[in-house]
């Protein structure tokens, strides 16, 4: 019996060592496996850690780069706001000083008793009538055409001694001996169609050339006279625009076209450009 339980108590010895020894070595391998995991774990965070600092390198990097950028930006637009404010008033005092001159030179000139349109178109178109009677050349007829504030003038030419640019007005009734005192020059015409302004050439009381222009559907009637120009360093000559009439522009016409203006042939076409929109909007 006793030899029994002696041997049972080794069998139970040896299990005993050898499963204490497949627990040892299974805790020797998932410490192992824990130690794989842990390494990797950290160099894993260690990359990501170092990614991490570097966008946030790249990140204060950009910002820094915006912040510049945003700050040259901003005083770029100080700048031109700056220089937008200086160059308005310039103009402003431009402005002032081109109107004051120009008031200066018109009240320099002999303008003490200005006659009407009435009168200086009248007196003119008898002038040229006399004048017209004693040569007796070239010139047969003079048509004087007065409607309310348009006041038109013209001296015309026998066909024989006329030039080719000159013929009758279009629409005309086709009989000569009626449309002879219609006849105007293709030129004069085309520029009439295309400022919708009816022209006319009288002389002034100083023998100077002066053009009468006429809006027919609004009775606005406006002079143009070339004068001479005293200042040095520009044009000899210089043309003034002074109104006749508004006629149906009187209450809403700016205040351009109710001044007495002074401006270079190089301004002509701007002049009637903007009266051309104006026409247009009116």
């Amino acid at each position: 019996m006793e030899t029994l339980y002696s041997k049972l108590y080794d069998k139970y010895t040896k299990l005993k060592v050898k499963k204490a020894s497949e627990i040892e070595q299974l805790s020797l391998d998932q410490e192992q496996k824990f130690k794989t995991y842990v390494s990797a774990a950290d160099e894993l965070i260690g990359y990501l850690t170092s990614e991490k600092d570097m966008l946030h390198a790249q990140l204060g990097d950009l910002r820094q780069e915006i912040a510049s950028i945003r700050s040259a930006k901003d005083e770029e637009q100080q700048k031109y706001e700056m220089m937008l404010l200086e160059e308005k008033e310039k103009n402003k005092q431009l402005s002032k000083e081109i109107e004051k001159l120009q008031r200066k030179d018109f009240a320099s000139r002999d303008i003490q008793s200005p006659r009407s349109p009435l009168s200086t178109s009248n007196s003119t178109k008898r002038k040229r009538l006399v004048m017209h009677e004693n040569e007796n050349e070239n010139e047969n007829e003079v048509v004087d055409k007065d409607n309310n504030n348009n006041f038109i003038s013209g001296v015309f030419h026998d066909d024989a001694t006329q030039p080719k640019c000159c013929r009758p007005r279009l629409g005309g009734t086709g009989n000569a001996a009626s449309d002879s005192s219609s006849n105007c020059c293709v030129f004069q015409e085309l520029v009439e169609c295309l400022v919708e302004l009816k022209f006319s050439i009288e002389t002034s009381s100083d023998d100077n050339i002066q053009i009468t222009a006429v809006h027919e559907s609004s009775g606005y009637t406006f002079s143009l006279e070339w004068v001479k120009n005293n200042r040095p360093g520009e044009d000899e000559m210089t043309m003034m625009y002074r109104v006749s009439s508004l006629g149906t522009f009187e209450r809403v016409a700016p205040e351009w076209m109710r001044d007495v203006m002074l401006f270079s042939k190089s301004m002509l076409s701007v002049f009637f450009k903007r009266l051309s929109v104006y026409f247009k909007s009116s």
